[in-house]
């Protein structure tokens, strides 16, 4: 496996890792995200709950199958997320184009209304999760040294760590909207 695989693996697990920390984690989060699944409207209301379900199911599969160091479980890992993350970026265009307001809940804490930018990173994450995917599938190309291959790894999950927070670092360096007080 290539030094590119090892990163994208770390930085794969570390977003889908966090964002079933962020769905799971905390009283009442499991709830807020299926709640914020009801206006996308994709499934009948009765599957809702069990479609939340998978989705973290999911995800926490994807972390395991990425941190087994067997290929063909790497492969299968990263061909999940690809998947995965190419479904939310269709739901979530779906959702906008029709101007339905959801709430993002995709790592558990964000209270942001779905919007383009969360169908670009979807985008975005399955394109680099594909990438990897092809990597892994075309071989051992170099990779054999253990130090390069863990700083690959680790920089995977910094760049993957930074990704689940982009908004909130984006949004500290908008314009603040001055608020006057009402008569």
């Amino acid at each position: 496996m290539d030094y590119f695989a090892y990163g994208v693996r770390g930085f794969v697990i570390a977003v889908f890792l966090i964002a079933v920390a962020g769905k799971v984690g905390g009283t009442g989060a499991f709830s807020a995200f299926v709640d914020s699944l009801r206006p996308l409207a994709v499934v009948p209301e009765s599957a809702v709950r069990a479609v939340g379900l998978a989705v973290v199911a999911v995800e926490g599969a994807i972390c395991l199958a990425l941190a087994w160091p067997y290929a063909p479980a790497t492969r299968a890992g990263l061909a999940a997320a690809t998947a995965l993350l190419a479904v939310f970026a269709v739901v979530i265009a779906r959702s906008v184009s029709k101007g339905t307001p959801v709430l993002c809940r995709c790592f558990g804490r964000s209270t942001a209304p779905l919007g383009r930018v969360h169908v670009v990173r979807n985008g975005l994450l399955a394109s680099v999760a594909g990438a990897g995917t092809a990597a892994v599938a075309a071989g051992p190309a170099g990779g054999s040294h253990v130090g390069t291959a863990a700083v690959a790894w680790c920089a995977g999950v910094i760049v993957g760590g930074v990704v689940t927070v982009l908004e909130d670092l984006v949004s500290l360096f908008r314009p603040a909207v001055p608020s006057f007080p009402t008569e």
